[in-house]
C-alpha cells in the first residue's frame, strides 16, 4: 500500500513554525509579552528611585549617642567647680562633691552606650552593603564598639560616686579614701572612653577623601576632630581630648541622616 502527502496540506509546516516563534509560546500573544516587560521595567525603575531617595535615618542613633555622651562627660563633670587648691587637699576634696550630677552622668552614659551600639550596627551594615572590601569602613563600627565597652566602665564609676556620696542610697558605707580614688580615676577616665570616636573620625577621613564613600564635608570635619586630640596627646601626653568626639559624632550623624546620597550602595558620595 502506498501513502501520499497532500502538497497543499500546510499543517506540518505551521506546527514547526509555531514551535520556533517565541511569541506563540506566550498564551496571550505578543501584546501580553510586551505588557509584562513594561511592567517589570516600571517596577525596577520605581525600586531604584525608592532606594535613591531613602535617607539613612539609622544614623540618628549616632546623634543620640553624641548628645548623651556630651551630657555624661562635659555637663556632669564637677572638676570645673573646684579650685586648684582643692585638689591638693587629698581625700578632703570629696566633701565638695555632690551625688546628683554623677547620677545624671551614669544614666546619660548608659543611654550613650545603647545608642552607640545601635549606631555601630548601622555602620557595620552600611559597610557590608556599600564597601565590603574596605578596611576603613569596618573600622568605624569596630571603633564605636570599643568605645561602648570602655564607657560601661568609665560611666559606670560615675554610678559608684552617685551611690556612695552623701545623698546616695549607700552614702555611709564607703570611706573617703575610696571615693577619692574613684574621683581621681574619673578625672580623665570618663574622657578617655571616647578614643574610639577619634579612631572612627580618622577612618572617616580616609573614606571621604581616598575611597569617596562619604561626603567630603565629613572628611573636613573629621580631620579637625581627629587631628586635635592626636596633636595634644603627642605634644603633652594629655589623653582626654577625644571626648570632643561627642560633638563630631552628633554633627556627622545628623548630616548623614538627612543625606540622600550616603546610603546608596555602590555609588561614591562626592557631594
Amino acid at each position: 500500500m502506498t501513502s501520499t502527502v497532500d502538497p497543499q496540506d500546510h499543517s506540518l509546516t505551521l506546527s514547526v513554525t509555531e514551535l520556533h516563534d517565541p511569541r506563540s509560546a506566550h498564551p496571550a500573544g505578543p501584546a501580553s509579552t510586551a505588557t509584562s516587560a513594561s511592567t517589570a521595567s516600571r517596577t525596577t525603575s520605581t525600586s531604584a528611585r525608592s532606594s535613591g531617595s531613602r535617607r539613612p535615618t539609622w544614623a540618628l542613633w549616632g546623634a543620640v549617642a553624641g548628645a548623651a555622651g556630651f551630657v555624661a562627660t562635659f555637663l556632669t563633670d564637677q572638676s570645673g567647680q573646684l579650685q586648684e587648691a582643692d585638689y591638693l587637699t587629698g581625700g578632703a576634696v570629696v566633701d565638695k562633691l555632690e551625688s546628683a550630677p554623677y547620677h545624671v552622668g551614669v544614666v546619660a552614659g548608659f543611654v550613650c552606650v545603647l545608642a552607640l551600639l545601635v549606631a555601630a550596627a548601622g555602620w557595620r551594615r552600611w559597610a557590608a552593603r556599600t564597601a565590603p572590601d574596605s578596611l576603613a569602613a569596618r573600622v568605624v563600627s569596630m571603633a564605636f564598639v570599643a568605645s561602648a565597652g570602655a564607657m560601661m566602665i568609665g560611666y559606670g564609676l560615675k554610678g559608684s560616686m552617685s551611690v556612695y556620696l552623701p545623698g546616695g542610697m549607700d552614702h555611709d558605707i564607703m570611706s573617703q579614701e575610696g571615693l577619692y580614688s574613684i574621683f581621681m580615676f574619673l578625672d580623665l577616665g570618663a574622657w578617655m572612653v571616647w578614643w574610639g570616636g577619634t579612631v572612627a573620625a580618622l577612618a572617616s577621613v580616609w573614606l571621604a577623601f581616598r575611597e569617596r564613600l562619604l561626603p567630603r564635608w565629613v572628611g573636613v570635619v573629621s580631620v579637625l576632630f581627629a587631628g586635635l586630640p592626636l596633636a595634644v596627646l603627642a605634644a603633652t601626653g594629655l589623653p582626654g581630648l577625644p571626648a570632643l568626639s561627642t560633638i563630631w559624632l552628633t554633627v556627622v550623624s545628623v548630616g548623614l541622616a538627612v543625606s540622600r546620597r550616603f546610603d546608596r550602595s555602590g555609588e561614591p558620595a562626592v557631594a
